[in-house]
């Protein structure tokens, strides 16, 4: 990983993140990308967000969900980005299940259970924990 301080800021790369708590990463189909750690006080030190991405290329249809019903301490945003608009969602909030197509965006309350299913298309999933750290 590299960085560049500039100013006050620390520019980083980010780093393929393989594990993490609620996840499951055994069963996912070819049409995903490796999720990736944008920042966290892991990466740099003082950070209060911890910030993944994962993309996905042609995804005909669902896949085993790979997160689990978890709750944070904080709060937590996704939003969904696909240049051809194709790319569809399930966010499941409290055991509610809901379709949602990029461009969208989800928060999170801090305490909400909650899931995230990939349901087909192209385009890519950022998360934005309100931490440093995945808690």
């Amino acid at each position: 990983m590299s960085a560049a301080v500039t100013g006050r800021a620390l520019i980083v790369e980010p780093r393929e993140q393989a594990h993490l708590a609620h996840h499951v990463e055994s069963q996912l189909p070819a049409e995903y990308g490796p999720r990736l750690l944008h920042l966290s006080e892991g990466v740099v030190p003082g950070a209060d967000l911890f910030i993944t991405s994962r993309s996905v290329t042609a995804l005909a249809g669902p896949a085993e969900p790979n997160v689990l019903p978890h709750r944070h301490k904080v709060s937590q945003t996704y939003l969904f980005f696909s240049t051809d608009g194709s790319l569809e969602v399930e966010v499941e909030l409290e055991g509610e299940r809901t379709p949602v197509r990029a461009p969208a965006s989800v928060f999170i309350p801090a305490g909400v259970e909650h899931a995230l299913r990939i349901l087909r298309g192209t385009g890519t999933v950022l998360s934005i924990v309100r931490s440093g750290a995945y808690a």
